[in-house]
């Protein structure tokens, strides 16, 4: 069963802070997402290491 992990970030135009709600069974993994504040394009990076730690990155398209 998919575990949905809340991750704190900020928008890298606007600085606004923004939880992104991420899908850890998918493993690492790249996608766009609009920043729900200014609705500019955010790449959102996901990387999931081999002990199963999850970190996330956003930053301009």
């Amino acid at each position: 069963m998919a575990q949905l992990l809340e991750k704190p970030v900020h928008c890298p135009f606007c600085d606004a802070p923004l939880t992104l709600l991420v899908d850890d069974s998918a493993g690492t993994q790249r996608y766009t997402e609009d920043c729900h504040v200014c609705c500019q394009p955010m790449d959102v990076n996901i990387w999931v290491d081999s002990d199963g730690d999850v970190s996330v990155t956003v930053e301009q398209e």
